[in-house]
């Protein structure tokens, strides 16, 4: 379930993640394998995040839980 902040209109990349319940890593991966395909690479943060974009997320992540990273193992 995604922790929504009522009237918020973007998440930076730290509030995206906790609303997610996950690591800043995990939310990376997460993006990465679902969003722009890569599997590895720089760790480039997205700068914000709609409720859409979470939500998104939110659902691609149970379907397809992204690998966990070593940081957050």
């Amino acid at each position: 379930m995604v922790d929504w902040v009522a009237g918020k209109l973007e998440y930076t990349e730290e509030e995206a993640a906790f609303a997610l319940g996950v690591t800043i890593a995990d939310l990376r991966a997460l993006v990465r394998t679902h969003v722009i395909r890569e599997e590895s690479g720089a760790e480039m943060p997205v700068p914000v995040f709609r409720p859409t974009d979470l939500l998104l997320l939110q659902m691609l992540s149970e379907l397809h839980p992204p690998p966990r990273s070593a940081e957050s193992a």
